[in-house]
């Protein structure tokens, strides 16, 4: 029951300590309220990480902490059955912990992989630049599928998300795509934008 509990527990924690980039990811232009539940998650996730930690320590302690006696009784005994479970619950445990890294690290890898970009070193002579200041982004991993959606829209020949000021740069050629085809860009990517005035 300690090691179960240390499981859920385990995978709840990691799942809150990294939901500032999964859940916009995972619910999208859709999500009425994933910008401001992942972002109301943001202040508590040193808080969140240290929770996945101390149910880690308690699920690995009871998971090997030494066991209790084989009980028989009329010459059958118990130890076998228990071997077993007990290698189950030790596997379980060490598949949680390696999800709970990886769900811990998965803000820092979007982060690590992120290419703010740049302003193009070539532009055509037609091509100009539009600001879009964004809404919740709470993590440089949020400029990754930003940046990607953006870059996808017809017209656009490069963008790059300065992360600190929240605003992202796109350079378009004329015809320009229009400014509603990059606010969607931006929503179809779990987060908010305006064009800048």
């Amino acid at each position: 029951m300690s090691t179960a509990l240390s499981i859920v527990g385990t995978a709840f924690g990691a799942l809150g300590a990294s939901a500032c980039c999964w859940i916009p990811a995972a619910l999208g232009a859709g999500a009425a309220g994933s910008l401001g539940v992942s972002a109301a998650l943001v202040p508590w996730r040193p808080y969140l990480l240290g929770l996945t930690a101390v149910f880690l320590a308690f699920g690995f302690y009871f998971a090997y902490r030494r066991p209790k006696e084989a009980s028989c009784k009329d010459g059958v005994c118990e130890a076998d059955g228990g071997r077993l479970k007990r290698r189950i619950r030790i596997g379980v445990l060490w598949f949680v912990a390696l999800f709970a890294i990886g769900m811990a690290a998965y803000p820092n890898v979007l982060a690590a992989r992120a290419d703010m970009g740049s302003a193009p070193e070539a532009t055509a002579a037609n091509a100009h630049e539009v600001t879009l200041n964004i809404k919740g982004m709470d993590c440089a991993g949020c400029a990754v599928p930003i940046k990607e959606n953006l870059e996808k829209v017809l017209g656009v020949t490069s963008a790059a998300i300065d992360f600190e000021n929240a605003t992202a740069t796109v350079w378009v050629n004329e015809p320009a795509p229009d400014s509603e085809a990059l606010l969607q860009a931006v929503r179809d990517a779990g987060f908010d934008a305006e064009t800048s005035k």
